[in-house]
Order: C-alpha cells, then structure tokens, then sequence
C-alpha cells in the first residue's frame, strides 16, 4: 500500500486546522529488501548514511539494508552508537559524520530512538551547530538532508512525523526539535522486519502505539481525520498484540497487524498530538534514561483514569471496539479495566519496575508540566496533578 500526500490546508502547520502526511508511505511485508535501494536512489546521488542502533547487529537487517542501498549504485557510509534515548551529542556526532562523508541522504533503520536522531542529524547536517540552537519549530534556515525511514519495531510512528525527540545531557531533560521539512521524505514499513523482536520488545512497543492512539484520539487536538486512523489502530492493537507477542516470527497476519497499527497511530498523534503520558514519560526519560515505550506502557492506564469525566466520550465510542459490544458511559471503568487487562496480558511490569524514587517525584511532576505536549491534554494538568499520579502508581 502506498500513501502520498493528503494536505488539508496550506496555512501554518496546526493540528487544529490541518492533517498533513508528506512522507510517501510504503506498507508491504518484504518492501525493505525489495524496494529500499530504489526510493533511496531517487533521493540520492552517490552516498547515502545508513543509520541503525547496536542492536539490530545481531539480525539481517543492516546488511539487507546495506547490499539493497549498494545495488542500486550508492556508497553506503554505515553509523550507529544511537542510544535507547538518543543523545545530543550523539547526534551532533552523527551529523558531522555525515557532513565528513559527503552523504547527500540519510536512511534511519531501526525504531524509534534511531529515527528521531536520523531525523535531527539530517537537520544538523545542512544547517550546523547543536541540537539545542533549534528547540522547538521551524528553527533551521536549510532544509535537512531527504531522509528515508525505515521502522523495525511496531511502536515508533517516528516515520511519519515532524519531530525528533532529544535526551539533552546537560539539562537531564527531553528536548523537541521539529519541522515542517522534518518529515521523512519516504517510509518504508515492513513488517518482516519484527520477525527478530523479542516478545518484550514487541509488548512495550505495541503498548507504546496503543499510548499514542488513544492520546490522540482523547487529547483536546484531535481531529476527524486524526480519530479514524486512532480508533483503527487501537482496535487492531487489541485484536492483534497479544498473538504478536506470542509468536511474532511465525504469525505472520499479527505481525502485520501491528506493524500497520503503529503507523496508523503515529499518523494520528502526529497530527493531533500525545498528552500527559508522555509528559510524564519523557521526563522520567530525560532524568532517569528509562525506556520510553515501556514507560508510557506503565504510565497509560493510571493516567487515563486520572483523566475521569473528561474522557468519558471518548471512553464509551471506545467500547464497541475494545470489549466487543457498545457501553453505557457509567460503564467507562470497563473500557480502562481491558487497556489494564492487555497490558497485563503481553506481560509488561508495572511502575515499581522502574525504580523511580519517590523523592524526584516533584522533579519529575514541574517538567512534565512545563512539556510542550501538556496543553493538549483532556482536562488541564498542573505539577500536582502529576505528583498525584506518580505518587498513586509508586505506592
């Protein structure tokens, strides 16, 4: 399936007022191997870096990526050392690198820590300087190096977005760099490429695509557009994840499932934005380098019920696909008691597996605040709204 662009308005980028999706879509079990070389070639003359994280050394993919790049003509400069937060500096790295080979396009494989900072070192490489000099939107002057994604995890949906999201060393805070012309220019999403995942991958990346589905769709900046591909996704999620986790080499039908929920949920909150689950998951990421889709895994049930009436629409719409049958509102509980049950069923921990101590709770709560995603949520948040959640799930 192949996606191009469907743009609703051409003022001022705004959830609000417009659903963007620039990147040219690709989703088809095999269309890394079979296809990668090629949408490369058409946004590249001579050599291209192939940015990919340490873990993906022990399967294929690097070097299907690398010998599809090669045959379709391209010097292939290979880099990595991408963290599981990607890293300012680490980036800054990335990008010089680039500059240094002469690299006219970039192709980020691997999930979404790997995306974001290909994302960003596109940017950096075009424009110079630090990851900091661009917080924010639209801060660059140059347009970023064209960039190909190239998802293996069913969680990132950073392949159809704007943003890139920065662990700054010297702050211990998550920073957002983001642009129009940060959009991938091509995505290639190709389920085969879960195959090598371990099924605790699978379940908090699953668990991170449900988190971004349904805060788009409850958030105060969703949008028709935005809800139907939101509501896609979570009933697939629901339908599919479990089996995924169970045998996501062998099924290959909830492998695909999932691996399409996720960019169906990424076009969402791309679009329509995240809320205080990622507030809350970003700065324990910044603070503490915990893993952001196991933290908003942990995180997505007790924040949704904090939310209480304010959600309660979108809660009973939820039913139907969720538990199978519609619910009256005063049956809202329901709705929240499966999302609890699912994550428990593919087997993610709870909070206390984090080992947060509760004396950065404040620390945690003012930056979750101050996160630019905040005023998206449902109902408004304040630090000790958040300091009351954290302090709920810690005990």
């Amino acid at each position: 399936m192949i996606v191009g662009c469907f743009v609703a308005s051409k003022s001022v980028y705004s959830p609000a007022m417009a659903f963007r999706v620039p990147t040219r879509l690709t989703i088809e079990p095999g269309c890394c191997a079979a296809r990668l070389g090629g949408e490369a070639a058409l946004l590249a003359r001579g050599a291209v870096a192939l940015i990919s994280d340490d873990g993906l050394a022990a399967t294929p993919w690097p070097e299907v990526a690398h010998e599809s790049l090669r045959q379709a003509g391209l010097t292939v400069c290979r880099l990595g050392g991408v963290e599981a937060n990607p890293r300012a500096t680490t980036i800054e790295q990335l990008a010089e690198k680039i500059r240094q080979n002469q690299c006219t396009a970039v192709v980020g494989l691997g999930g979404g820590s790997v995306l974001d900072a290909t994302k960003a070192a596109a940017m950096l490489a075009t424009n110079g300087g630090r990851c900091a000099d661009y917080i924010g939107r639209d801060r660059y002057s140059r347009p970023p190096l064209p960039f190909l994604a190239v998802p293996t995890t069913c969680g990132t949906g950073s392949e159809v977005t704007w943003v890139s999201v920065i662990s700054d060393e010297a702050t211990r805070r998550k920073i957002s760099v983001k642009g129009e012309s940060m959009f991938p220019d091509r995505a290639l999403v190709d389920a085969d490429l879960l195959a090598s995942l371990p099924p605790s991958m699978v379940a908090a990346t699953g668990v991170d695509a449900l988190t971004h589905a349904l805060e788009a769709y409850t958030g105060k900046a969703a949008n028709p557009a935005s809800d139907a591909l939101a509501l896609r996704a979570v009933e697939t999620l629901f339908r599919y994840l479990p089996r995924a986790v169970a045998d996501i080499a062998g099924d290959s039908e909830a492998r695909a499932a999932v691996m399409e929920a996720s960019t169906l949920a990424g076009l969402a909150f791309g679009n329509a934005d995240v809320g205080p689950v990622h507030c809350l998951s970003e700065a324990l990421g910044g603070l503490f380098d915990v893993p952001h889709g196991l933290t908003n895994a942990v995180l997505l049930a007790p924040v949704l019920r904090s939310h209480g009436a304010s959600i309660e629409r979108q809660l009973s719409s939820l039913a139907p696909r969720i538990l199978g049958r519609p619910a009256p509102t005063a049956a809202r509980g329901e709705v929240l008691s499966a999302i609890e049950e699912l994550v428990k069923e593919v087997g993610l921990p709870t909070f206390s597996a984090l080992e947060i101590p509760p004396t950065a709770f404040e620390e945690v709560a003012a930056a979750a605040e101050a996160n630019g995603s905040n005023p998206s949520s449902p109902r408004p948040m304040a630090a000790g709204d958040y300091l009351a959640i954290l302090t709920a799930v810690g005990r």
